[in-house]
């Protein structure tokens, strides 16, 4: 995974919006302007701090062919031509998510024992969505050992005993 970031000059359109090119007709998987949600990430205030992410095997090419590949692609999600913006980090993790090759266990259990629970990303898919859905479930399964449950009342809030 690399995630780059770079300065556009003024405001984009589309705001805090996460836009995800399900086509891949580029190397950018996800692309969001980071100074809509957080204006403290661009200390002048003028201009747009866009944040993209590269996964895959394109994510590992030469820094320099990545960027310029990416900035074009960001820009085309985002609407605007990205001649002019300027790149302002570049973080390549090539361990940030874990390979799950085919095929895929999804719905590993996560109660392997009384009392023994295992969640992470390896029980459901690779990445934080696949880790907080098994530790949803590891929860779950704690609260009912544990004689408790969820009620539409306390959905999404932590259970106390009585």
């Amino acid at each position: 995974m690399t995630v780059l970031h770079h300065l556009a000059d003024g405001p984009l359109p589309g705001g805090d919006t996460l836009l995800v090119d399900a086509d891949r007709r580029g190397p950018v998987s996800h692309t969001w302007v980071a100074s809509a949600v957080d204006p403290s990430r661009t200390p002048d205030g003028g201009r747009s701090l866009v944040t993209s992410v590269v996964l895959g095997e394109v994510a590992g090419e030469p820094l320099a062919a990545l960027e310029k590949t990416t900035r074009a692609h960001a820009g085309a999600l985002h609407g605007v031509v990205a001649d002019g913006w300027e790149p302002v980090g570049i973080h390549h993790d090539p361990r940030a998510v874990p390979a799950m090759p085919a095929p895929h266990d999804v719905r590993r259990a996560v109660r392997v024992l009384c009392g023994l629970y295992v969640c992470g990303d390896h029980r459901e898919v690779s990445g934080p969505q696949g880790a907080l859905a098994s530790g949803r479930r590891a929860a779950t399964e704690v609260l009912r050992d544990l004689g408790l449950r969820r009620t539409p009342a306390t959905e999404g809030a932590v259970p106390t005993a009585a």
